[in-house]
Protein backbone atom coordinates (compact mmCIF):
# COMPACT_ATOMS: atom_id res chain seq x y z
CA UNK A 1 0.00 0.00 0.00
CA UNK A 2 1.06 3.36 -1.10
CA UNK A 3 0.88 6.62 0.58
CA UNK A 4 -0.54 10.06 -1.22
CA UNK A 5 -1.56 12.95 -0.22
CA UNK A 6 -3.94 15.42 -1.77
CA UNK A 7 -1.19 18.52 -3.39
CA UNK A 8 -1.23 21.76 -2.03
CA UNK A 9 1.75 24.24 -1.56
CA UNK A 10 2.03 23.15 2.34
CA UNK A 11 2.24 19.59 1.61
CA UNK A 12 5.20 20.20 -1.19
CA UNK A 13 6.94 22.73 2.35
CA UNK A 14 6.71 20.13 4.75
CA UNK A 15 8.02 17.19 1.85
CA UNK A 16 11.08 19.85 1.21
CA UNK A 17 11.65 20.13 5.37
CA UNK A 18 11.62 16.48 5.45
CA UNK A 19 8.85 16.80 8.18
CA UNK A 20 6.04 14.05 6.30
CA UNK A 21 7.37 11.14 4.31
CA UNK A 22 4.66 10.02 1.12
CA UNK A 23 4.94 7.86 -1.44
CA UNK A 24 2.67 10.36 -3.94
CA UNK A 25 1.16 13.72 -4.35
CA UNK A 26 -2.08 13.43 -5.72
CA UNK A 27 -2.93 15.54 -8.54
CA UNK A 28 -5.85 17.20 -10.06
CA UNK A 29 -5.80 16.43 -13.90
CA UNK A 30 -4.01 19.90 -14.89
CA UNK A 31 -1.27 19.81 -16.74
CA UNK A 32 1.13 22.55 -15.61
CA UNK A 33 0.17 21.28 -11.56
CA UNK A 34 1.25 17.96 -12.90
CA UNK A 35 4.25 19.09 -13.98
CA UNK A 36 5.37 21.38 -11.06
CA UNK A 37 4.58 18.60 -8.70
CA UNK A 38 6.61 16.05 -10.59
CA UNK A 39 9.35 18.47 -10.16
CA UNK A 40 9.58 17.88 -6.63
CA UNK A 41 7.89 14.52 -6.02
CA UNK A 42 5.94 11.15 -7.34
CA UNK A 43 2.70 11.91 -8.50
CA UNK A 44 -0.60 10.17 -9.70
CA UNK A 45 -3.22 12.21 -11.09
CA UNK A 46 -7.30 11.83 -10.12
CA UNK A 47 -9.57 12.42 -13.12
CA UNK A 48 -12.95 14.53 -12.64
CA UNK A 49 -15.28 11.97 -14.67
CA UNK A 50 -18.30 11.21 -13.61
CA UNK A 51 -20.58 8.36 -14.86
CA UNK A 52 -23.94 7.66 -14.88
CA UNK A 53 -25.14 11.01 -16.54
CA UNK A 54 -25.12 9.86 -20.08
CA UNK A 55 -25.74 6.65 -21.91
CA UNK A 56 -22.65 7.48 -24.36
CA UNK A 57 -19.70 8.56 -22.42
CA UNK A 58 -18.58 9.53 -19.22
CA UNK A 59 -18.74 13.21 -18.59
CA UNK A 60 -15.50 15.83 -17.20
CA UNK A 61 -17.13 17.37 -13.76
CA UNK A 62 -14.76 20.20 -14.73
CA UNK A 63 -16.61 21.33 -17.64
CA UNK A 64 -19.27 20.13 -17.86
CA UNK A 65 -18.47 17.76 -21.36
CA UNK A 66 -17.62 14.69 -22.62
CA UNK A 67 -13.54 13.67 -21.64
CA UNK A 68 -10.94 14.96 -23.98
CA UNK A 69 -9.02 11.39 -23.56
CA UNK A 70 -6.19 12.45 -25.27
CA UNK A 71 -5.41 14.67 -22.58
CA UNK A 72 -6.34 11.73 -20.08
CA UNK A 73 -4.03 9.38 -22.07
CA UNK A 74 -1.20 11.97 -22.05
CA UNK A 75 -1.49 12.50 -18.42
CA UNK A 76 -0.98 8.90 -17.45
CA UNK A 77 1.44 8.51 -19.18
CA UNK A 78 3.32 11.42 -18.26
CA UNK A 79 3.02 10.66 -13.97
CA UNK A 80 3.08 6.34 -14.67
CA UNK A 81 -0.60 6.65 -13.00
CA UNK A 82 -2.04 3.37 -12.61
CA UNK A 83 -5.69 3.74 -13.00
CA UNK A 84 -8.45 6.09 -14.70
CA UNK A 85 -10.78 6.48 -11.66
CA UNK A 86 -14.18 7.83 -12.40
CA UNK A 87 -17.42 8.37 -9.92
CA UNK A 88 -20.93 6.71 -9.98
CA UNK A 89 -22.97 9.44 -10.27
CA UNK A 90 -26.65 9.66 -11.07
CA UNK A 91 -27.93 13.43 -10.37
CA UNK A 92 -31.03 14.93 -10.33
CA UNK A 93 -30.95 17.59 -12.60
CA UNK A 94 -29.77 14.74 -15.11
CA UNK A 95 -33.21 12.69 -14.25
CA UNK A 96 -35.71 15.69 -13.40
CA UNK A 97 -38.40 13.25 -13.64
CA UNK A 98 -37.38 10.71 -10.92
CA UNK A 99 -37.97 11.75 -7.16
CA UNK A 100 -34.32 12.09 -5.05
CA UNK A 101 -35.57 9.45 -2.65
CA UNK A 102 -37.44 6.75 -5.26
CA UNK A 103 -37.30 2.97 -4.52
CA UNK A 104 -39.10 2.30 -7.33
CA UNK A 105 -37.45 -0.97 -9.10
CA UNK A 106 -38.02 0.55 -12.59
CA UNK A 107 -35.94 3.75 -11.68
CA UNK A 108 -32.97 1.70 -9.90
CA UNK A 109 -32.91 -0.34 -13.03
CA UNK A 110 -32.37 2.30 -15.25
CA UNK A 111 -30.02 4.25 -13.27
CA UNK A 112 -28.10 1.20 -12.63
CA UNK A 113 -28.02 0.43 -16.41
CA UNK A 114 -27.13 4.10 -17.12
CA UNK A 115 -24.18 3.91 -14.81
CA UNK A 116 -23.03 0.37 -16.17
CA UNK A 117 -23.24 1.41 -19.95
CA UNK A 118 -21.23 4.54 -19.56
CA UNK A 119 -18.70 2.87 -17.57
CA UNK A 120 -17.88 0.14 -19.86
CA UNK A 121 -16.97 2.68 -22.40
CA UNK A 122 -14.34 4.15 -20.27
CA UNK A 123 -13.64 0.32 -19.19
CA UNK A 124 -13.78 -0.53 -23.66
CA UNK A 125 -11.02 2.22 -24.33
CA UNK A 126 -8.79 1.64 -21.17
CA UNK A 127 -9.06 -1.98 -20.22
CA UNK A 128 -11.51 -3.12 -17.49
CA UNK A 129 -8.50 -3.85 -14.88
CA UNK A 130 -7.48 -0.53 -15.65
CA UNK A 131 -10.48 1.29 -14.52
CA UNK A 132 -12.03 1.77 -10.73
CA UNK A 133 -15.00 3.28 -9.90
CA UNK A 134 -15.78 5.70 -7.10
CA UNK A 135 -18.81 5.25 -4.69
CA UNK A 136 -20.43 9.39 -4.00
CA UNK A 137 -21.85 11.43 -1.52
CA UNK A 138 -24.91 13.62 -1.42
CA UNK A 139 -23.31 16.98 -0.07
CA UNK A 140 -25.29 19.75 -1.07
CA UNK A 141 -28.35 17.28 -2.25
CA UNK A 142 -27.79 16.61 -6.10
CA UNK A 143 -27.88 12.99 -6.01
CA UNK A 144 -30.68 10.49 -6.66
CA UNK A 145 -30.58 8.29 -4.37
CA UNK A 146 -30.00 4.90 -6.18
CA UNK A 147 -26.71 5.68 -6.76
CA UNK A 148 -25.42 5.51 -3.32
CA UNK A 149 -27.70 2.07 -2.31
CA UNK A 150 -24.46 -0.30 -1.64
CA UNK A 151 -26.22 -3.09 -3.57
CA UNK A 152 -25.92 -0.54 -7.23
CA UNK A 153 -22.52 0.12 -6.75
CA UNK A 154 -21.83 -3.46 -6.05
CA UNK A 155 -23.47 -4.09 -9.21
CA UNK A 156 -21.93 -1.63 -11.68
CA UNK A 157 -18.79 -2.69 -10.63
CA UNK A 158 -19.14 -6.53 -10.62
CA UNK A 159 -21.18 -5.84 -14.10
CA UNK A 160 -18.33 -4.15 -15.71
CA UNK A 161 -15.49 -5.82 -13.89
CA UNK A 162 -13.78 -2.96 -12.86
CA UNK A 163 -11.67 -1.98 -9.50
CA UNK A 164 -13.38 -0.12 -7.19
CA UNK A 165 -12.16 3.18 -5.38
CA UNK A 166 -13.67 3.46 -1.94
CA UNK A 167 -13.91 6.22 -0.43
CA UNK A 168 -14.36 5.62 3.29
CA UNK A 169 -15.84 9.48 4.25
CA UNK A 170 -18.15 9.26 1.29
CA UNK A 171 -19.55 5.68 2.43
CA UNK A 172 -19.77 7.23 6.29
CA UNK A 173 -22.01 9.76 4.58
CA UNK A 174 -24.48 7.91 1.91
CA UNK A 175 -24.97 5.62 5.37
CA UNK A 176 -26.03 8.76 7.26
CA UNK A 177 -28.13 10.16 4.17
CA UNK A 178 -30.00 6.76 3.63
CA UNK A 179 -30.57 6.16 7.21
CA UNK A 180 -27.98 2.92 7.07
CA UNK A 181 -25.68 1.88 9.61
CA UNK A 182 -22.11 2.74 8.32
CA UNK A 183 -20.72 -0.63 8.75
CA UNK A 184 -23.73 -2.36 7.41
CA UNK A 185 -23.71 -0.13 4.48
CA UNK A 186 -20.02 -0.90 3.72
CA UNK A 187 -20.52 -4.38 4.24
CA UNK A 188 -22.35 -4.34 0.72
CA UNK A 189 -19.69 -2.46 -1.50
CA UNK A 190 -17.71 -4.29 -3.44
CA UNK A 191 -14.36 -4.54 -1.05
CA UNK A 192 -12.81 -7.28 -2.21
CA UNK A 193 -12.51 -5.33 -5.38
CA UNK A 194 -11.06 -2.40 -3.86
CA UNK A 195 -8.18 -1.04 -5.78
CA UNK A 196 -7.74 2.57 -3.88
CA UNK A 197 -8.91 3.74 -0.35
CA UNK A 198 -9.51 7.67 0.34
CA UNK A 199 -9.54 8.74 3.67
CA UNK A 200 -10.34 12.28 5.28
CA UNK A 201 -12.19 13.70 8.31
CA UNK A 202 -15.76 14.13 8.48
CA UNK A 203 -17.11 17.44 10.59
CA UNK A 204 -19.88 20.10 10.49
CA UNK A 205 -19.52 22.92 8.20
CA UNK A 206 -19.96 25.65 10.63
CA UNK A 207 -18.33 27.97 13.09
CA UNK A 208 -14.92 28.30 12.55
CA UNK A 209 -15.16 26.31 9.14
CA UNK A 210 -18.00 28.32 7.67
CA UNK A 211 -15.84 31.78 8.78
CA UNK A 212 -12.69 30.43 6.78
CA UNK A 213 -14.63 29.91 3.96
CA UNK A 214 -16.49 33.49 3.97
CA UNK A 215 -13.57 34.77 4.03
CA UNK A 216 -12.58 33.14 0.79
CA UNK A 217 -16.25 34.51 -0.67
CA UNK A 218 -17.34 30.89 -1.90
CA UNK A 219 -20.34 30.23 -3.57
CA UNK A 220 -20.60 27.09 -1.51
CA UNK A 221 -21.08 28.60 2.02
CA UNK A 222 -24.38 28.81 1.92
CA UNK A 223 -25.44 25.48 0.01
CA UNK A 224 -23.05 23.69 2.87
CA UNK A 225 -23.96 25.81 6.10
CA UNK A 226 -24.49 23.30 8.46
CA UNK A 227 -23.78 20.25 6.44
CA UNK A 228 -21.46 17.65 7.42
CA UNK A 229 -18.68 17.05 4.99
CA UNK A 230 -15.52 15.28 4.14
CA UNK A 231 -12.16 16.67 3.37
CA UNK A 232 -11.83 18.29 6.90
CA UNK A 233 -9.07 17.04 9.44
CA UNK A 234 -9.18 14.09 11.39
CA UNK A 235 -11.26 13.51 14.51
CA UNK A 236 -11.42 11.11 17.07
CA UNK A 237 -14.53 9.03 15.16
CA UNK A 238 -12.31 9.27 11.70
CA UNK A 239 -9.37 7.85 13.39
CA UNK A 240 -10.91 5.19 14.81
CA UNK A 241 -13.16 3.96 11.71
CA UNK A 242 -9.20 4.57 9.82
CA UNK A 243 -8.10 1.95 12.32
CA UNK A 244 -11.02 -0.21 11.61
CA UNK A 245 -10.60 -0.21 7.82
CA UNK A 246 -6.90 -0.99 8.09
CA UNK A 247 -7.88 -4.26 10.65
CA UNK A 248 -10.43 -5.29 7.43
CA UNK A 249 -7.67 -5.03 5.17
CA UNK A 250 -4.69 -6.40 7.19
CA UNK A 251 -7.27 -9.21 8.36
CA UNK A 252 -7.85 -10.39 4.77
CA UNK A 253 -11.83 -9.20 5.04
CA UNK A 254 -11.29 -6.16 2.46
CA UNK A 255 -8.64 -6.70 -0.71
CA UNK A 256 -5.51 -4.65 -0.32
CA UNK A 257 -5.54 -1.07 -2.02
CA UNK A 258 -2.37 -0.44 -4.04
CA UNK A 259 -3.09 3.57 -2.91
CA UNK A 260 -4.07 4.96 0.55
CA UNK A 261 -4.58 8.65 -0.01
CA UNK A 262 -5.29 11.34 2.28
CA UNK A 263 -7.45 13.87 0.77
CA UNK A 264 -7.60 16.79 2.99
CA UNK A 265 -6.02 20.14 1.95
CA UNK A 266 -6.01 20.54 -2.09
CA UNK A 267 -5.40 23.68 -4.42
CA UNK A 268 -8.04 26.63 -4.48
CA UNK A 269 -11.80 26.58 -3.85
CA UNK A 270 -12.99 25.09 -0.54
CA UNK A 271 -10.28 22.72 -0.12
CA UNK A 272 -7.77 25.34 -0.25
CA UNK A 273 -9.55 27.81 2.01
CA UNK A 274 -9.91 24.90 4.99
CA UNK A 275 -6.07 23.89 4.95
CA UNK A 276 -4.53 24.06 8.00
CA UNK A 277 -0.47 23.35 7.56
CA UNK A 278 -0.29 22.40 11.09
CA UNK A 279 -3.22 19.73 10.60
CA UNK A 280 -0.72 18.58 7.76
CA UNK A 281 2.72 18.51 10.01
CA UNK A 282 0.30 16.20 12.71
CA UNK A 283 -1.49 13.85 10.72
CA UNK A 284 -0.11 13.02 7.93
CA UNK A 285 2.89 11.15 9.80
CA UNK A 286 -0.07 9.66 12.07
CA UNK A 287 -1.58 8.38 8.60
CA UNK A 288 2.02 7.00 7.57
CA UNK A 289 2.66 4.90 10.74
CA UNK A 290 -0.69 3.70 10.94
CA UNK A 291 -0.28 2.57 7.17
CA UNK A 292 3.17 0.76 7.96
CA UNK A 293 2.28 -1.14 10.71
CA UNK A 294 -1.26 -2.22 8.32
CA UNK A 295 1.98 -3.53 5.82
CA UNK A 296 3.98 -5.44 8.26
CA UNK A 297 0.96 -7.42 9.52
CA UNK A 298 0.18 -8.17 5.69
CA UNK A 299 3.94 -9.63 5.35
Amino acid sequence: MRFAVNYSVPVVDLLRKKQIEIDYLKCPAWPDLVAEAQSIHPVYVHFPLSVGRDAGDAIDTETGQPPDWRKVERLLQQTGTRFVNVHLDSLRKDFPDIPAQTTDPAHVELLTERMVRTLESVADRFGAENVIAENDNDVGSRMLHPALYPSVIRRVVEETNCGFLFDLSHARLSAQTLGMDPCNYISGLPVKRMREIHVTGIQKFDGHWLDAARKHNLEVVDQLGGAWIDHMPMTDPDWECFAWALGQISGGVWSQPEIVAFEYGGVGGLFGALLDANVLAIQVPRLHAMIETAVAKLC
